[in-house]
């Protein structure tokens, strides 16, 4: 791989300002060189130039391809490690595409989804928890996805990692020792390996219990909005996304699937289902939106119910109520401008109520309010280190079993070599998560998940 001179569009597709034609590897200075024209007719000193932009033009065999903003960075300070060279053109597909075609003619290859971050990998600049952190940071929806992705790529994660592999490193080393370097029935006093197995497995759940916070963060709190027919579901998702998203009628069962939106809340993000007005019926389709609202329900981080307060309650009304029972819930009272058939009391439930006229915008604040105080998000800063994987997760979980196995073998008196096999299994896995012990099955399953310019 590292033989490979490799080019990319680095910028997203379609026209723009500014596109960036990225290339990295041994041949990259003397592809450049061959193409660009300095304006001021200079020629290239790769010591002087490093890592300054230079103005000029594309050309080759004659032809004028663009007007360029050059860098040539040399290795090993780069991104990549390798020697590489960015070149900034007219952000039009046609100009961004020949300039690539034209590096790829004169010996560069195309680069492979991630593989500029890939190299960084394996040529020691980042861990693979960083590596993922790119993507992260590329794929936030909100400010804390942002800020916990450049955490993550400061080394939070690895550093967590680290810790916790030092204290089963420890641990692993006593039992060599007892194994290897004493006599039989002289094994070293089990509770010297003991209190770095405990220690490794308390930090791992500290770890672990951040993953929820982490799911939030990463995927935004997935919420569904659910009530019977014409109570004013679409209306209030209409009323969050202040747009006219979905269909609005006083003909019941209009809406028969669900409708998927993600808004902005603060730190938080909201990934909204707006789903087909739970009742009985009779028809098909509607019927298998129905039971879609239900099954999304019961997936849900957090239910919007919403009643319509100018009607009484029906076993429809009460069938819900069980539904969000022990459930991060809040309902909405609706139409409570006109004449009132019940009140909170009569619900019978422990749960954030909001008296609400979804028409009349009235209790919209006071439900996001509500909302960013349930999932209150002050006590999660930059620095804080959150899992936000879920490899990430699966790993540290596979580790934490074999540490409880091999602890509960310590303590049953097990031979010392029989404990080894699960914690050295254990410190494997967490050297997944930082690309010290991985497979290129793995890498390679990573790096799919990134553009093919980054």
């Amino acid at each position: 791989m590292k033989e490979r001179t490799i080019a990319a569009i680095s910028t997203p597709r379609g026209s723009g300002g500014i596109s960036i034609v990225r290339m990295s590897g041994d041949k990259a200075f003397n592809i450049a060189q061959k193409i660009f024209s300095p304006a001021n007719g200079r020629k290239i000193d790769l010591d002087k130039d490093n890592r300054k932009m230079r103005f000029g033009k594309i050309i080759y065999n004659g032809e004028e391809y663009d007007e360029v903003m050059i860098n040539f960075m040399k290795k090993p300070y780069t991104y990549t490690r390798e020697d590489v060279v960015e070149i900034n053109c007219h952000g039009s597909m046609i100009s961004v595409k020949k300039i690539l075609n034209l590096l790829l003619e004169l010996g560069a290859d195309l680069a492979e989804a991630g593989e500029f971050t890939k190299r960084a990998f394996l040529n020691g600049r980042i861990d693979l928890s960083q590596a993922e952190a790119v993507i992260d940071i590329i794929n936030a929806t909100s400010e804390l996805a942002q800020k916990q992705g450049i955490s993550q790529l400061n080394g939070s994660i690895k550093d967590s990692i680290n810790d916790i592999r030092k204290d089963q490193l420890e641990a692993l080393s006593r039992i060599e020792y007892s194994i290897n370097f004493t006599e039989d029935g002289e094994d070293l006093p089990v509770d010297n390996i003991v209190k770095y197995v405990e220690s490794a497995n308390s930090k791992i759940n500290a770890l672990l219990n951040t993953s929820n916070k982490g799911k939030i963060i990463r995927d935004g709190i997935n919420t569904t909005i659910i009530g019977k027919p014409n109570v004013g579901k679409s209306s209030l998702l209409n009323s969050l996304l202040r747009e006219n998203r979905a269909i609005v009628t006083d003909i019941p069962g209009t809406t028969r699937d669900s409708i998927t939106e993600y808004l902005s809340l603060g730190n938080l993000t909201l990934k909204i289902n707006d789903t087909a007005g739970i009742r009985d019926t009779e028809d098909i389709v509607e019927k298998i939106g129905v039971d879609r609202s239900i099954e999304l329900s019961k997936n849900s981080d957090l239910i919007i119910a919403i009643f319509d307060r100018s009607r009484d309650l029906t076993d429809e009304d009460k069938k819900i109520l069980e539904l969000i029972d022990k459930k991060k819930s809040i309902i909405i009272l609706n139409k409570s401008d006109l004449s009132t058939k019940f009140s909170k009391e009569d619900l019978k439930i422990d749960v954030p109520i909001i008296e609400a006229s979804i028409k009349n915008k009235s209790g919209i604040k006071e439900l996001e309010d509500i909302i960013v105080n349930i999932f209150e998000t002050d006590d999660i800063n930059y620095e804080s280190t959150i899992i936000t994987n879920i490899r990430h997760e699966r790993l540290l979980k596979s580790a934490k079993e074999k540490l409880e196995s091999s602890l509960k073998d310590i303590k049953n008196n097990i031979p010392i070599d029989c404990v080894e096999v699960d914690l050295r299994s254990s410190y494997a896995d967490l050297g997944e998560i930082t690309g010290d012990s991985v497979s290129d099955e793995i890498l390679d399953k990573v790096f799919k998940e990134f553009c093919v310019g980054k």
